[in-house]
């Protein structure tokens, strides 16, 4: 295992540079955890690395992996409706906020044509893609880099299985961080929180919530006055999907 970052978030040509490191990794079959606003997460590219995740963090077969999206992604694979389009754009690009959604993808884009089969069916369920949007600088240079070289990014929390997301690199399971072939450390994740979950999730054309995460109720908030969607409040406890 190899651990890059000192804690900090870099800026500018280092980030990039950390970025391109990160982004190699993946494509050659590494698992790499990142920190993300949203939380520590664990990704790779190719199908044996995604076993891995799942081997890593004792995750059920049944639960699908995320897959890293910025916008040309969410409106070119998911082709979302001009109502989900407004949606997205209103949360990511005017308020700046993370947000993963979930819809149709596009099975014959170009971005999945040299995808392996094992790591786009364990990151996809039916017809459908979780994409995670917005979710930090060093996300955004990844997403960036994915989509140019139609390599997509696949995975979730980097924590084992049920135990809630974490937010600082030394907060994740030694026997996680071991087995993964690059670390890297940024620091105290931006939307830390106390239910320790990750993004909201929010299901495209229902507007059903998946997952109350973080910043949900400034999602709720914009929703409600910008599109006059109620969505429900956070639960109290016990249905907020630890990952």
């Amino acid at each position: 295992m190899k651990l890059i970052g000192t804690g900090h978030v870099p800026e500018g040509a280092e980030l990039q540079a950390q970025a391109r490191s990160i982004f190699s990794s993946m494509k050659a079959g590494g698992v790499v955890i990142l920190p993300f606003d949203v939380s520590y997460a664990i990704f790779a590219h190719t199908a044996r690395a995604v076993e891995r995740i799942y081997e890593i963090k004792n995750r059920s077969s049944s639960k699908p992996n995320g897959v890293l999206g910025n916008w040309e992604i969410f409106n070119e694979v998911l082709q979302p409706n001009e109502t989900d389009r407004a949606i997205v754009d209103c949360i990511n690009r005017d308020h700046n906020l993370p947000m993963s959604v979930v819809g149709p993808y596009r099975a014959d884009h170009d971005f999945l044509a040299t995808t392996q089969f094992g790591a786009l069916r364990r990151s996809t369920k039916g017809p459908t893609m979780d994409l995670l949007m917005n979710a930090g600088a060093l996300h955004g240079e990844l997403a960036r880099m994915s989509l140019d070289s139609c390599t997509p990014l696949m995975g979730s929390s980097a924590n084992r299985s049920l135990t809630g997301n974490k937010f600082e690199l030394h907060d994740i399971e030694p026997e996680v961080l071991a087995q993964t072939d690059l670390n890297v450390d940024h620091g105290r994740c931006r939307y830390a929180n106390p239910w320790l979950v990750g993004s909201t999730i929010l299901e495209l054309g229902t507007h059903r919530v998946l997952r109350f995460g973080c910043c949900y109720e400034e999602i709720q908030a914009i929703l409600n006055r910008q599109f006059k969607l109620n969505l429900p409040d956070r639960p109290t406890s016990g249905s907020m999907s630890l990952v």
